[in-house]
């Protein structure tokens, strides 16, 4: 009689064990590659993000020899087109397969970066420079006046016979 039961469970359980287990598998696998395509798109990313970080990186050696090149001229519109077209010839050397699109993208990144911080010069603000600039050189020849005029005091207060002499 056991051995009937047996015989006859036997293959029902073992079915069952096979089903559980298959399922089982299936869940896991499933789990499983969703991991390992989230992971390959997490490295696709940080692979992106390196080479995008070498361009920068490139892009802003670069800009650091344009600017040393530039650093002292006279001529201020000479100076916007050739950087930026010094600019661009140097990346694409360092960087073959780079579209102007791509160039105009890291020139204004590196830019951005660089002059963060300072101000920018618009013809308002130059003007108020300038005004500022004459207040003070008013000022100050108001100011060199009248020092002026208290040391020719003192002069004429310590050597009076002096003063009558540059006053003739």
């Amino acid at each position: 009689m056991k051995e009937l039961l047996i015989s006859q469970i036997a293959p029902i359980v073992a079915t069952a064990i096979v089903a559980i287990l298959v399922a089982t598998i299936k869940k896991v696998g499933s789990a499983a590659i969703e991991v390992f395509t989230k992971k390959k798109e997490e490295i696709e990313q940080k692979i992106k993000i390196s080479g995008h970080e070498s361009e920068l990186q490139q892009a802003k050696e670069a800009w650091n020899i344009i600017e040393e090149k530039f650093r002292i001229t006279e001529n201020a519109t000479q100076i916007l087109g050739s950087k930026a077209d010094l600019f661009n010839q140097l990346l694409l050397q360092k960087i073959p397969g780079l579209t102007q699109s791509n160039l105009d993208d890291l020139r204004q990144a590196i830019a951005g970066e660089f002059n963060k911080g300072k101000v920018a010069l618009t013809d308002d603000s130059a003007k108020q420079q300038i005004s500022l600039l004459q207040e003070n050189k008013v000022n100050l020849e108001a100011e060199n006046a009248d020092l002026k005029a208290k040391i020719d005091k003192i002069n004429n207060a310590l050597n009076p016979g002096d003063a009558l002499i540059t006053q003739a």
